[in-house]
C-alpha cells in the first residue's frame, strides 16, 4: 500500500496561491445599471451624479470605468438602500409657493 498515491496530495506540497494583484475591472452591465440607478433618483447633472457615486464609493472616482467590480456592487448596493427622492404630487400649480393674481381675486 506504500506505493499507492495518496489520496489526499499530501505527498507534495503546492506552491501557495497568490491572489491578483491587480482588481477585476468593472462591467459594461455594471456601468449600464450604475447610469440607471442614478437616473432613478433623478441625478442629472454631471456634478449630482459624481458625488453621488462618490458618496457610495467611499472615495474620489474620477469616471465610472474607475471603479473595480467589488466597487461597483457596493455602490449599487448603497444606491439601492437610499431611497430615491419623492415625486412631487399633484401639479406644479398645487406646488406654488405663493399668492398668483388669480389668488388675490
Amino acid at each position: 500500500m506504500s506505493d499507492d498515491l495518496s489520496l489526499f496530495g499530501d505527498d507534495e506540497p503546492e506552491a501557495p496561491t497568490e491572489a491578483p494583484s491587480e482588481p477585476t475591472p468593472i462591467s459594461d452591465w455594471q456601468i449600464d445599471l450604475l447610469r440607471k440607478a442614478l437616473d432613478a433618483r433623478g441625478l442629472i447633472s454631471m456634478t449630482e451624479r459624481q458625488q453621488a457615486i462618490e458618496t457610495a464609493a467611499e472615495r474620489q472616482v474620477e469616471s465610472l470605468r474607475a471603479l473595480s467590480h467589488h466597487e461597483a456592487l457596493a455602490v449599487l448596493s448603497r444606491l439601492g438602500q437610499a431611497p430615491a427622492p419623492k415625486s412631487p404630487s399633484g401639479s406644479a400649480w398645487d406646488q406654488r409657493d405663493g399668492d398668483t393674481w388669480i389668488d388675490r381675486l
